[in-house]
């Protein structure tokens, strides 16, 4: 066994030796600017004296889209969906997001509402300049981006909610726990990132290189960042902020797309029902039978083509290929045995 080592040993070395190194032809083949390492957290300080905490991918150009993540969750959740950067680059999609109360880097402020969420990303939007843009909204980011639409409709170029919530329905038994019994339930998940971003081993995220990892990185950023160690206070906050009437979204009229698995259970199959009838404009109902509350990231890709104006296209993988196809085109392929969305899913 020793002399096997050591000629496995010796055959390791000879072949690291005659190994190529990789070739740069003259200094200029380096690098001149660093990698962006994502997004990086903004502040922002308001006339009237609040400072806001919002990222902005930043490219001068693209289409504005304002990204309201899920519930509990920091200014850099939009990172989670960066597996399809360069999809994003390529529709020339800008994101940006603006952090709520109590997460992140964000400091809870006591009798802060919507009415101060819609105030600082319209002074965000302000600031950069951004007149119009399109509305991209994640689970418990639903009911911000009602009252969002509701304020500024005239600013929206489209509305997109992917297993997004609306405000609960009345008589809705979570609405009728104490801000003491919220507590009670929500302090072990706040307190445990892995348990707050915890997918089922058949979820599709699964498939993405790295997305728990970062997954949890974004609950220990929204709950642990600033030293605030597992505060459930936000997020309680947050859940009774859902109990009350939904915002009148009647002036709307910008297209409106919403994604729903009929299998998820934390937003239901009937919640997309409920925007259907708020919204005065719905372009598409993209319902997706079996799926579950990771809709939003399994069909991120088929999101950013309605975004960038092609919604006529659909996502599709045929014979090893990532295309964009118009509708009647793509459902013969998925007949024939194509699949939603880049090749990267299968």
């Amino acid at each position: 066994m020793k002399i096997l080592s050591l000629t496995l040993a010796a055959c390791l070395l000879a072949t690291a030796a005659h190994a190529e190194a990789p070739s740069v032809a003259r200094v200029g083949d380096l690098p001149t600017a660093f990698d962006d390492l994502g997004a990086a957290v903004q502040s922002l300080k308001t006339a009237d004296g609040r400072t806001v905490h919002f990222t902005d991918t930043g490219e001068a150009g693209f289409r504005p889209v304002l990204f309201i993540g899920g519930t509990g969750t920091s200014a850099r959740a939009f990172e989670m969906t960066e597996f399809l950067k360069s999809m994003r680059k390529q529709l020339k999609l800008r994101f940006i997001t603006v952090e709520r109360n109590g997460f992140g880097d964000s400091p809870i402020v006591a009798g802060w509402g919507y009415g101060d969420y819609v105030a600082e990303v319209g002074a965000v939007l302000d600031h950069l300049q951004v007149q119009r843009f399109s509305g991209v909204a994640i689970s418990g980011g639903g009911p911000y981006m009602a009252q969002v639409a509701a304020a500024m409709p005239q600013r929206l170029i489209s509305l997109h909610l992917l297993a997004a919530a609306t405000q609960r329905p009345p008589g809705d038994s979570v609405c009728k726990l104490t801000a003491e019994q919220l507590t009670g339930v929500m302090k072990s998940q706040v307190q445990n990132p892995k348990t707050w971003w915890g997918f089922p081993k058949d979820s599709p995220t699964h498939q993405i290189p790295g997305f728990a990892d970062r997954a949890y990185d974004e609950g220990a950023r929204a709950f642990y960042i600033r030293g605030q160690m597992g505060d459930p206070a936000p997020e309680v906050a947050e859940i009774m902020r859902y109990c009350g009437p939904a915002p009148d979204l009647s002036a709307v009229k910008a297209p409106a797309f919403v994604y729903q698995g009929t299998a998820d259970t934390l937003v239901t199959a009937d919640t997309a029902e409920r925007w259907k009838a708020q919204l005065p404009n719905v372009a598409e109902m993209r319902i997706y039978p079996g799926e579950g509350h990771d809709v939003q990231y399994r069909h991120w890709d088929q999101l950013l083509l309605d975004v960038a104006g092609h919604s006529n296209l659909t996502a599709v993988c045929a014979a090893g290929r990532s295309r964009a196809l118009p509708k009647a085109e793509a459902d013969k392929l998925l007949k024939a045995g194509a699949s939603l969305g880049v090749c990267a899913w299968k």
